[in-house]
């Protein structure tokens, strides 16, 4: 099976690993936190807010 290690532009990593992981049909993402790359700021809003924020930067890298 192969693997893609995906890494979000302007996301910082606080650790040794990826942002998320393609196996096969499979994406195991990690932890992530919904920063702002320009400014660094946690993002506004609830909480189903700032899951969408990450997960769009990791979508949008997915397709670059």
């Amino acid at each position: 099976m192969t693997r893609k290690c995906i890494n979000a532009d302007g996301a910082v990593a606080v650790g040794p690993y990826s942002h998320a992981v393609e196996a096969g049909e499979f994406l195991f993402l990690s932890g992530q936190t919904p920063i702002d790359p320009q400014t660094q700021k946690i993002s506004e809003g609830n909480i189903v807010e700032k899951k969408k924020k990450s997960i769009d930067k990791l979508v949008k890298e997915m397709q670059e």
